[in-house]
């Protein structure tokens, strides 16, 4: 059934045809066949034209899974037809398995139980024209009736066994469908990109979530190089990452955080885990889970800068200008020396009082731009609070430069401060303190206190500034 499925007709046809003659004119010859041959060859013929696909779905109405029992009852009829002129209708119920082969791959499972009752009706129809001589058979009419009821019996246990099978195999399709659609609501619509990265570093797959999160094409990221995703300063760290988990051995993982190239020409902070599936059948790589935590780390940075800034001035508060302070001491090259100016302002007390807290904020945040203009670039600058100030300048080689350049941000600090509604003058007072390698941060600090309370107390000898002037 079903050959010219596999060759066309107008050449299956004739070779069957001619086939099936030769071999039903050898047996009408020698007694095995009782039909006329010419006429068995042409319906042999044309029931294996009707089962080809084209003619099934027509029958089927353009499906090859409707009207299941038409297409049975069509099938089995024509079969059984052949083989009762033949004079072998008891073969039916086996034969009939080729037919319930087909069709229960066409249509699933549910075809076999219309086709065990075809099968029945049919080989029940055949037998009875035995019995009244309407049909010939091979053997005597009492050996065709237990033959055929033997091998329906055989084809039934044979029919019920291919649609067991086939529900099995149903029901495992949908189990796997519905793990494939878990698998998209739950990976392919989420916010997170799931890559699989082969032994080469090549990007075997991603899922379609790489299109929100970053705007890239995920057909066009097949087969690239993986590392190539990440700003070129993170590309040895991931490099790295991916070698370590690749020799880890099956499942060992890593967490990174790296910046990833989005379509639109931005970086964005991305978490990468790594997982080593390179063992694993169905995946033989190294998947890669990505979200973007772009949002996280700059809420991170926020919080980082206001725990070390002071948010009046924006300059580094107390904890910072230590954390740098020890840093410097620690880091200092042999030869150089780390300056400590502690800074103290002169007078700002009466500006604050006689104007204001505004007009005091105006001043403190107009003494840090004075200050910080009078270092240079890589000299830090911080608030300790109130009106002091500190400065911590590294690559001091000169303990007079520094003083020297101290007593010139206590001259800049004398000149007025032009702030919105009066022009004041105040002062500085800057103690200066140096240490090196094994300093102690706290220490510098201590003493550079102790030298600016001296500079004060000589500053408060020479005359006072003039009384702060409104506009």
């Amino acid at each position: 059934m079903a050959t010219t499925d596999v060759v066309p007709l107008w050449v299956g046809a004739p070779v069957l045809f001619l086939t099936v003659w030769a071999l039903t004119a050898w047996g009408a010859y020698h007694g095995a066949v009782l039909g006329e041959p010419l006429l068995i060859a042409v319906l042999a013929t044309v029931f294996s034209a009707s089962g080809s696909k084209r003619f099934q779905r027509w029958l089927g109405g353009g499906h090859l899974h409707n009207r299941v029992v038409v297409r049975l009852l069509s099938a089995t009829g024509q079969l059984g037809v052949v083989l009762a002129l033949a004079g072998w209708g008891f073969l039916l119920p086996a034969a009939v398995i080729l037919i319930g082969t087909l069709h229960i791959g066409w249509s699933g499972s549910r075809a076999w139980r219309p086709a065990a009752v075809i099968t029945v009706l049919v080989t029940v129809a055949i037998q009875v024209a035995v019995q009244f001589g309407a049909v010939p058979s091979v053997v005597t009419p009492a050996s065709s009736h237990v033959a055929a009821a033997i091998l329906l019996l055989l084809g039934g246990f044979g029919l019920s066994n291919l649609g067991l099978s086939a529900a099995r195999a149903e029901r495992a399709g949908r189990t796997l469908e519905r793990a494939e659609e878990r698998y998209r609501a739950l990976v392919q619509g989420s916010s997170d990109v799931v890559a699989v990265i082969d032994a080469a570093g090549r990007i075997t797959h991603v899922s379609a979530a790489v299109r929100q999160v970053s705007g890239w094409n995920p057909d066009n990221l097949l087969n690239s190089d993986y590392l190539r995703l990440f700003h070129p300063h993170d590309q040895e760290q991931a490099r790295a990452a991916l070698d370590e988990v690749a020799a880890a051995g099956a499942e060992s993982q890593i967490r990174l955080e790296l910046r990833v190239a989005h379509r639109d020409g931005t970086w964005h902070w991305h978490e990468v885990t790594l997982r080593n599936a390179l063992d694993h059948a169905a995946v033989r790589g190294i998947v890669s889970n990505q979200r973007d935590i772009s949002e996280r780390r700059a809420h991170q940075a926020r919080l980082a800068y206001a725990a070390a800034h002071d948010p009046l001035t924006g300059l580094p508060n107390r904890a910072e200008v230590l954390r740098v302070l020890e840093a410097a001491l620690r880091d200092a090259p042999v030869g150089e020396s780390v300056a400590l100016f502690f800074v103290d302002l002169d007078g700002f007390k009466a500006v604050n009082d006689g104007y204001g807290h505004a007009s005091g904020d105006a001043l403190l945040g107009a003494a840090a731009r004075r200050l910080r203009a009078g270092l240079r670039d890589h000299d830090l600058l911080g608030r300790l609070g109130g009106d002091e100030f500190a400065a911590v300048l590294t690559g001091v080689t000169e303990v007079a430069e520094a003083r020297a350049r101290a007593a010139q941000l206590m001259a800049d600090m004398r000149r007025p401060f032009d702030l919105p509604d009066q022009v004041v003058r105040i002062g500085a007072s800057i103690g200066v303190a140096v240490g090196g390698p094994g300093t102690d941060a706290d220490d510098l600090m201590a003493r550079a206190d102790t030298v600016m309370y001296e500079v004060k107390r000589q500053n408060r000898t020479r005359p006072r500034h003039p009384a702060p002037t409104s506009r």
